[in-house]
């Protein structure tokens, strides 16, 4: 279990796992996100690790996109929204997001560098 105790996801194709590590908090993405709307999975997760994160003041999260082969336009809105959350947070209150990905995968590449212009500051892939 993680410090948020965040259950893992397990739906269709993919499965994400919310862990404890060195810096705070990683959500590790693995498979295909491809379902007509995966905002019914995605919005409850990032929903309860945006709320854990700034209750438990933990300073960074990573998503950890290196095993997701594919995600959908409606996934990457997804994840926006969850990146814009930050930006309605006092200073105090703000955490960091940390996107890993796979320089292999063309979906990644091009889709996630552009999530760091959403809230200048609060976002940065590695």
């Amino acid at each position: 279990m993680n410090k948020l105790n965040i259950e893992p996801v397990h739906q269709d194709k993919v499965k994400i796992d919310v862990v404890d590590n060195a810096e705070g908090l990683m959500a590790k993405f693995v498979g295909d996100i491809d379902m007509e709307d995966p905002s019914i999975v995605l919005d409850p997760l990032f929903e309860k690790i945006h709320q854990g994160m700034v209750a438990k003041k933990i300073p960074f999260v990573v998503a950890d996109f290196n095993g997701l082969t594919f995600l959908n336009s409606s996934g990457i809105k997804a994840i926006a929204k969850w990146i814009m959350k930050l930006a309605m947070l006092p200073p105090d209150q703000k955490y960091q997001i940390r996107i890993a990905h796979n320089k292999a995968i063309t979906w990644q590449v091009t889709s996630l560098p552009t999530l760091t212009f959403l809230v200048p500051g609060a976002v940065k892939v590695e």
